[in-house]
C-alpha cells in the first residue's frame, strides 16, 4: 500500500529517549541526526508532526546545559582541568538567551505624538 503524501517516514518512537540520552551527554540536537543517519531539517519536521519527539527533545535541550553547566562548576571547582575561555564561549553560543553579554535595548520613539513645545522650538 501507497503511503498519503508521500515515502513512509524513519522516525521510531525510541528516537524520544535516544535523543535525551545524546544531548545529555552535551552534544547538540542537530548532532542526533547523524547518530539516526538523517538531516537536521527531518529532526525539524519531526517535531513538527510528533508532538511526543517535540517534548522530548525540548527535555533534551534542558539535560544538555545540565551537562554543561556542570562541567562550568567543575571547572570553577578546580574538580577538573580545562578552558574557562572556551567553555564561555560554548555556552553563550550554545545558549544565547540566557548567556548573551549584549542586552537588545528598544529604542524606539513614536513622533507622531510629540509635545507641543518642540514644535514652538523651530
Amino acid at each position: 500500500m501507497a503511503h498519503p503524501g508521500g515515502r513512509p517516514t524513519d522516525y521510531k518512537d525510541e528516537y524520544c529517549q535516544m535523543v535525551k540520552d545524546h544531548m545529555a551527554k552535551g552534544y547538540s540536537f542537530e548532532s542526533f541526526g547523524a547518530l539516526v543517519g538523517c538531516h537536521k531539517q527531518t529532526l525539524y519536521n519531526w517535531q513538527s508532526v510528533h508532538p511526543k519527539f517535540f517534548d522530548s527533545v525540548k527535555e533534551a535541550f534542558e539535560l544538555c546545559r545540565l551537562f554543561w553547566e556542570e562541567k562550568g562548576i567543575d571547572l570553577v571547582t578546580g574538580d577538573s582541568n580545562g578552558n574557562a575561555t572556551a567553555w564561555i564561549f560554548q555556552m553563550k553560543n550554545r545558549f544565547p538567551e540566557e548567556w548573551k553579554d549584549k542586552k537588545e535595548v528598544d529604542n524606539t520613539h513614536d513622533f507622531k505624538n510629540r509635545p507641543d513645545w518642540l514644535d514652538a522650538a523651530k
